[in-house]
């Protein structure tokens, strides 16, 4: 029980660039196993986006040069009809429906995706051991539609309100993926939200780090990609706009197309999820600390000794004052989190600055 508290401990008192670095630690040791099947997933994702809107692709396609005609008569002051007023209307919703289309399938399959690994990442980031093939398995069940319902429709559907609900939702519910294939005291929908509890600016930092990561490299790949290609030729031009084209429609060459330029998502797909399982696993220690805290289990005093050396001084002052084993003394205590002796009861460790509010209130 001593040394699953203390490696609680470890993991609870990370700091935000060590998550970091155990996350991209992670993704080199899991990324040959786990990245064909994330890359399978967005593959599928690519095809099954297309062949569901790419006919409604083309039709708004059609009608682009009229509402840019619109809109530079709008612009210029000029009073538009009533049937141009009804036309920007319809181009927009239109426009609207298909974004909000292209994010819910997204949203959906890479649930699944990040699902069908996020056992095994955290397991193995836990040092445990644990068969790929049965963690996949033990992730296909029942529970997974919690995950599809909230972060693979919900989430894509609070995106229509300004996107400030969606990053709620995103932040409130993302360890989802985690909690619902756990054996949880709670279900696995308020685990989850209570382990996201505090770690709101962590959770959007490591999105922004993923985002900003993946879009660097793909920027420079499709740099280079377009160059080669000469994409913006006449002929690549033409070409392109005959793939979509309903008599001349190619979706073999569509399908190939945007999986060159997606090609840095395939490729690092895995990041998100193990930059996630790192954060996941030092918020989750911390809300396991509360838990046994609260419970009224403290570690043993000389496993906290020799795990964190204090000056001799204090623990002999600790042991004239309390001859018990448990750290926990009328008054004094140490830091769960650190293992810093405290000898006034404060709100707040003056070593490491975590919140003791569960112990001392």
């Amino acid at each position: 029980m001593e040394a699953n508290t203390l490696r609680l401990v470890n993991l609870a008192n990370k700091r935000f660039k060590d998550i970091l670095n155990d996350g991209f630690k992670l993704f080199i040791q899991t990324y040959g196993t786990i990245i064909l099947l994330l890359a399978f997933f967005q593959i599928f994702l690519i095809v099954l986006d297309i062949f569901l809107l790419t006919d409604f692709r083309f039709y708004l396609s059609t009608l682009e040069i009229t509402y840019t005609d619109i809109l530079d008569k709008f612009y210029a002051g000029s009073t538009l009809t009533a049937n141009e007023w009804n036309f920007l209307s319809s181009f927009l919703i239109l426009s609207y429906i298909l974004i909000f289309l292209q994010n819910l399938i997204g949203a959906v399959i890479i649930s699944i995706a990040m699902c069908s690994v996020s056992t095994y990442v955290f397991r193995k980031y836990m040092k445990d051991e644990i068969s790929f093939i049965e963690a996949i398995k033990s992730a296909f069940n029942k529970k997974m539609l919690l995950v599809i319902l909230i972060i693979g429709i919900c989430l894509p559907l609070s995106s229509l309100l300004l996107f400030i609900p969606a990053i709620i939702v995103f932040v409130f519910f993302i360890f989802l993926v985690f909690t619902y294939n756990m054996e949880v005291k709670r279900n696995p929908i308020s685990e989850a939200r209570a382990i996201a509890k505090g770690g709101f600016w962590k959770i959007i930092g490591i999105f922004v780090i993923n985002v900003l990561l993946i879009s660097i490299i793909s920027y420079f790949f499709n740099l280079i990609f377009n160059t080669i290609m000469n994409t913006d030729s006449a002929n690549f031009i033409a070409s392109y706009n005959s793939w979509y084209n309903p008599i001349t429609r190619n979706y073999g060459m569509i399908i190939l197309y945007q999986i060159l330029v997606s090609f840095a998502d395939i490729i690092f797909a895995p990041l998100f999820i193990c930059l996630l399982t790192a954060l996941f696993s030092s918020l989750k220690a911390k809300k396991d600390l509360n838990y046994l805290h609260q419970q009224g289990y403290y570690p043993i005093r000389e496993t906290i000794k020799e795990t964190y050396p204090l000056r001799q001084e204090l623990y002999e002052d600790a042991e004239i004052e309390d001859s018990s084993p448990a750290t926990h003394i009328e008054g004094k205590f140490y830091c769960p989190f650190c293992g810093h002796f405290i000898s006034i009861q404060k709100k707040f460790c003056p070593k490491c600055g975590e919140n003791l509010s569960f112990i001392t209130k």
